[in-house]
């Protein structure tokens, strides 16, 4: 009888057992399903430039970085940059006690203000969370800047992990873009003064030795003129023909890739 009885407190322990593991377990998989549902609204907020919404989700009492600095990098990303969209790539859950290490790799798309560049940016960050008041909240970020990239003095704040990319940097660059104007003090044509600006207006510089210029008010005759970085321009002041209707051009052979091809030619008026 004795040993029946024991064996019933042994049966009685080993399921009781079993149940606290289940609860723990089940416990677990809830702070990170909790974790995971946090950091899809933030990114939901992130993406629908929500300054308001995304700080609901960040403790300000409990963040360990600077938290006005972190602040002033978001509002900083929305005025710069459209965002297109992020994907974003859980790749594992930590834990520290009740708190979280949630490690995500991403790929952010987005544009300039002025709609002219398309950039793609990625990463390995880590965000963590703890729970406040039974709501999980964010506290502090590490690795490469899915959020904040636009401010230089939240970089700083940033740690890095292991894991991250060397450098988050542009995937895809935009192109040169090259304007020629002219402006000449007579219409008569021969051999008069012509002043002649080239600019490059677009996102990349030029390469060295492509930039070439002429057209019909110099008989055709096409002159190298250097290589330009982004907004830098150059004058030249020439004789050539200032009939109306002559043309100087840029890059008349297009060596150089552009974003707008259309725009090299001025015509004399």
């Amino acid at each position: 009888m004795a040993k029946i009885l024991i064996l019933i407190a042994l049966l009685f322990n080993l399921h009781a057992s079993s149940d606290y593991d289940k609860d723990i377990i089940v416990l677990d998989q809830s702070r990170d399903d909790k974790v995971k549902i946090v950091f899809s609204e933030l990114m939901q907020n992130y993406e629908e430039e929500d300054s308001h919404a995304f700080f609901k989700l960040i403790s300000e009492e409990r963040f360990i970085q600077d938290y006005m600095t972190f602040s002033e990098a978001i509002d900083e990303d929305f005025r710069k940059y459209e965002i297109v969209s992020v994907d974003t790539w859980i790749d594992k859950i930590t834990t520290d006690g009740v708190k979280r290490y949630l490690y995500v790799r991403w790929e952010k798309r987005y544009e300039t203000n002025d709609g002219r560049t398309q950039l793609n940016q990625r990463g390995y960050s880590r965000f963590l969370f703890d729970e406040i008041n039974g709501q999980y909240k964010l506290i502090e970020l590490a690795g490469n800047h899915l959020w904040g990239n636009s401010l230089s003095d939240w970089k700083e704040e940033v740690p890095q992990i292991a894991g991250q990319e060397p450098d988050v940097i542009p995937l895809e660059k935009g192109l040169p873009d090259l304007i020629i104007l002219a402006n000449c003090s007579s219409g008569f044509g021969g051999a008069m003064p012509i002043d002649i600006t080239i600019t490059n207006i677009g996102d990349s510089a030029t390469t060295s030795g492509s930039i070439y210029y002429g057209g019909s008010a110099f008989f055709s005759t096409f002159e190298y003129v250097g290589n330009l970085t982004p907004g830098q321009s150059i004058l030249i002041n020439k004789n050539g023909d200032c009939y109306n209707g002559n043309t100087v051009i840029v890059d008349p052979n297009n060596f150089i890739e552009e974003d707008d091809e259309s725009n090299n030619e001025y015509i004399l008026n």
